[in-house]
């Protein structure tokens, strides 16, 4: 059983002078109740079994923020900061073990940008990144006590351009992500059963982009066309500093510079769509992700349990289409995933995980 639970208030202050002057401010409160019991059944169909996991979890998140918004001619400066407390708790009812642990984060952030003509906006900022750990893995199931998973702490900063020129909407903007401390899928071979890992320190830098483009009424007709594009180009995702391997048995083996699993250092996706003035759409995409490691040795070959080895680059295809029910304010849509109907690898975390099969969706929505 799960319980998920909130309440947030939030308030704008707004005056003008010489400069125009925004300020949002907040203040959340959040509760996670998890009641969790697992039985081990002899059979496929048994629905009873012994019980092997009896746990209770508790998070309770507090958060403020403020942001201020002063905007002056072609200027837009915009820093804020929040403040995050969480407080965790489980108990292993099996052997009556329980413990808690808190913790509490200050978030700062500053955002510029400046726009120096009507269609073209410069803009860039850094702003502090944090991500804290689920209670399963901050507080050890057996004593109670230790910490086994950090929070995930970052410095994130961007910078680019956005711009609108013959109906072309476009941007492309650098970032560089500096880990202080990156949680990362690991396999099971790590030890322990655990799935994720403290990475420690980690550096991301890359590129991304995407820009749309819509035709209407081509020819003075009711038809219409539209394309989009996004990529994402990641030269540097590595580990940092003087580390070593989390693989069970190559402890002593050194990984700096090693590039981080599951980090393709490309991904693009690619859409062309129709469109008709009665409300017909028919869209093609392509979704493509690079080659990728599975595991922080950057191993290429497979091993025989498929847990590590590199994962090749893969493409999905789709296609959706929907268009509006006669005398009805409703859709009708169809929708096919992985139309090529491929086989690839997309996860080794627990040994080899295929992607999906080719998939048909059909289905309507209408209004009453």
């Amino acid at each position: 059983d799960y319980l998920h639970a909130g309440v947030e208030a939030r308030g704008r202050l707004m005056f003008a002078g010489r400069t125009t002057n925004e300020t949002d401010f907040g203040v959340r409160f959040h509760v996670e109740q998890q009641d969790r019991i697992q039985r081990n059944g002899e059979t496929p169909a048994a629905r009873t079994g012994v019980v092997v996991e009896d746990n209770e979890r508790t998070t309770d998140a507090w958060s403020a923020f403020m942001q201020h918004k002063l905007t002056g001619g072609a200027w837009t400066i915009v820093p804020g900061l929040r403040i995050e407390r969480i407080d965790y708790w489980r108990q292993n009812r099996l052997i009556g073990v329980s413990g808690s642990t808190r913790l509490t984060e200050v978030v700062p952030g500053l955002g510029v940008s400046f726009a120096p003509a009507a269609d073209v906006t410069v803009f860039g900022g850094i702003h502090r990144g944090f991500a804290p750990p689920r209670v399963e893995d901050i507080i050890n199931n057996g004593t109670g006590g230790s910490v086994d998973l950090d929070p995930e702490r970052s410095w994130n900063y961007e910078g680019g351009v956005r711009a609108r020129a013959r109906g072309v909407h476009a941007s492309l903007t650098a970032f560089r992500m500096d880990y202080e401390n990156q949680i990362v899928p690991a396999s099971v071979a790590g030890g322990v059963g655990a799935v994720l890992t403290n990475a420690g320190e980690t550096l991301h830098q890359g590129v991304e982009g995407s820009a749309n483009k819509e035709w209407r009424e081509l020819g003075g007709t009711r038809h219409g066309l539209y394309a989009a594009a996004a990529f994402t180009w990641l030269p540097v995702a590595r580990f940092e500093g003087v580390r070593t391997s989390a693989v069970s048995g190559f402890g002593a083996t050194s990984i700096s510079g090693n590039r981080l699993p599951y980090a393709p250092e490309v991904t693009h996706t690619l859409t062309f769509g129709y469109r008709h003035a009665n409300g017909i759409d028919v869209q093609f995409e392509s979704q493509h992700v690079g080659a990728q490691f599975g595991d922080d040795l950057n191993t290429i070959a497979p091993t025989p349990d498929g847990q590590r080895g590199r994962l090749d680059a893969y493409t999905y295809l789709g296609v959706a289409a929907s268009a509006p029910l006669p005398r009805v304010p409703g859709r009708i849509f169809v929708t096919v995933k992985n139309l090529a109907d491929r086989t690839f690898i997309i996860d080794r975390v627990r040994g080899i995980l295929p992607a999906h099969p080719r998939l048909i969706h059909v289905g309507t929505a209408w209004r009453f």
